[in-house]
């Protein structure tokens, strides 16, 4: 698929989703290269393009990098850091169960495999059993979809950060 093919179709699953789950990975990570800054600019250009949908962040970030996500902070849980609460954890398994059904975008940002049962194993079963979600996984080196996925997510082999920092650009 060809990048402005992908475009189209985020913003067109974008526009429709009822729900929108955001998983940030390691690409993400102040420690892999990106500044603070950079990392907050991607998540408040995120932030602003997902505005009215019902929103939840899932990422395996910590330190420095997860407070730059702090616009998402009420709607996120991050297992690995160690202010994740057991409530933030529950918020989160809870809100998941509400996508059942639902027209719901997955849009997974930079997840390697340090942690695959957060993010990307997940993402992929959820893409899988909801008939109604749609997975786009963002990603320079690790962007590959299942053959089980065929028709259900798109493959973007983009630094990840920079497409999120460049979606506002592109809404206008």
């Amino acid at each position: 698929m060809e990048k402005e093919e992908i475009r189209r179709e985020f913003w067109e699953r974008l526009k429709t989703a009822e729900k929108v789950l955001i998983g940030i990975g390691k690409e993400w990570d102040t420690g892999s290269g990106k500044s603070r800054d950079e990392v907050k600019a991607a998540a408040e250009s995120l932030k602003k393009v997902t505005g009215g949908k019902d929103c939840y962040v899932i990422t395996t970030l910590s330190g420095d990098a997860l407070d730059a996500l702090e616009p998402f902070a009420g709607h996120m849980a991050a297992p690995l850091d160690v202010s994740l609460t057991e409530e933030q954890w529950d918020a989160y398994m809870k809100w998941l169960s509400f996508t059942l059904n639902r027209n719901t975008l997955l849009l997974e940002l930079g997840e390697d495999f340090s942690h695959p049962s957060l993010i990307r194993f997940p993402f992929e079963k959820t893409a899988m059993l909801n008939q109604k979600a749609f997975l786009f996984r963002v990603n320079q080196k690790f962007c590959q979809i299942p053959e089980t996925l065929k028709g259900k997510a798109v493959s973007v082999p983009e630094d990840s950060a920079a497409f999120a920092a460049g979606l506002l650009e592109e809404q206008g």
